[in-house]
């Protein structure tokens, strides 16, 4: 009997159009080594999902109009700087607009039953882009994009974002800084780029206790994260209810990755996507699509991906990661501030 659950995969070598200065970590490179782990990863229930352009309504949903005009207007230059890290050439516009599009086929996808969960291999990354504002190698925030769409194509009530970029995503934060309806999550490493992310930063009005950012010292590897996962977030998430997760799903907190001072392993990330699993086969219906945000070493991004896949995939392959604790203060902080808004012994 097959028991793989059936994963939807946007992957596309025009990922690779959007080009970034010679030397940059945010590297078309890195869609390569995607392109040639899909093109090796031979096991059943995987279904491949084409993307589309991303419309101008849907970019709306989460952005200012001239945030979208202006990025329109770069298209053709070869190129135009944001700021000194956030940049584009002559097709970077249409390759924005194929990310979001590729994580919207993929939404509708799982909500039609055609695939389980999936996985958007896209780029350019999407979580630090503002309301108003390409910042930090991201153009569009997608995965805000693909909650915004969950909401108003499907009617969910409720969708949970994860995010364990290494980078906490400012931007996914304040598109729903006072939304009750779409909880934000974040472990990301402290003090770190963009400098947001507190803990105290719990959302505003009607949407406080629905934004747990979780702020993590240097040096913290799986144990440390699965310690999170397990007695923080699982337990909230839960509380939620959520019918959809997203995750955003950077691998930059790998060991290996030159952006960062953590040690997470490809087991790590392997451990999370399965706790996050299996509140999505309690709550969701199995509904989970994971959209890739950084991660910049290249064959730490290619195993990474490929353990996250396994994992949706059912396979099930990680190792059991030992809980350390060794980030036992930020812990004990974020629990602290989180048992205002939910029960987390």
């Amino acid at each position: 009997m097959n028991n793989f659950l059936k994963t939807g995969i946007v992957i596309d070598g025009r990922y690779q159009q959007h080009q970034t200065a010679p030397g940059h970590p945010e590297c078309p490179e890195r869609l390569g080594v995607l392109l040639e782990l899909m093109n090796n990863y031979k096991r059943d229930g995987i279904i491949k999902i084409d993307p589309r352009l991303a419309t101008q309504e849907e970019l709306t949903w989460n952005h200012h109009p001239d945030h979208v005009k202006g990025l329109a207007a770069t298209a053709g230059q070869d190129q135009f700087s944001y700021d000194l890290e956030t940049t584009t050439s002559a097709q970077s516009y249409e390759v924005a607009c194929l990310a979001v599009g590729g994580l919207l086929n993929l939404l509708d996808a799982i909500m039609a039953g055609e695939v389980d969960n999936g996985f958007a291999f896209v780029r350019p990354p999407g979580h630090h882009a503002e309301y108003d504002q390409a910042m930090g190698f991201c153009l569009f925030n997608n995965v805000a994009i693909g909650a915004h769409h969950l909401r108003v194509k499907h009617q969910l009530e409720r969708v949970l974002i994860l995010d364990w970029d290494v980078h906490h995503g400012n931007g996914t934060e304040h598109s729903f800084y006072d939304d009750p309806n779409v909880m934000y999550m974040s472990l990301h490493q402290w003090p770190h780029y963009p400098g947001t992310g507190a803990a105290e930063d719990v959302g505003r009005g009607d949407g406080a206790g629905f934004n747990v950012n979780v702020p993590l010292p240097a040096q913290c590897g799986d144990g440390d994260y699965v310690a999170m996962f397990q007695e923080i977030l699982d337990p909230i998430a839960r509380q939620f209810d959520p019918q959809f997760i997203l995750i955003s799903a950077g691998f930059d907190a790998h060991a290996n990755d030159p952006l960062s001072g953590m040690h997470v392993s490809e087991e790590g990330f392997a451990a999370m996507a399965r706790i996050l699993m299996n509140i999505a086969k309690d709550h969701a219906q199995h509904r989970c699509a994971v959209l890739l945000e950084g991660g910049y070493h290249l064959n730490a991004l290619q195993n990474s991906a490929k353990s996250v896949l396994d994992e949706l995939n059912g396979q099930h392959l990680a190792n059991p990661v030992p809980i350390t604790k060794s980030s036992i203060h930020a812990f004990h902080r974020v629990r602290d501030i989180q048992q205002k808004f939910w029960n987390v012994l």
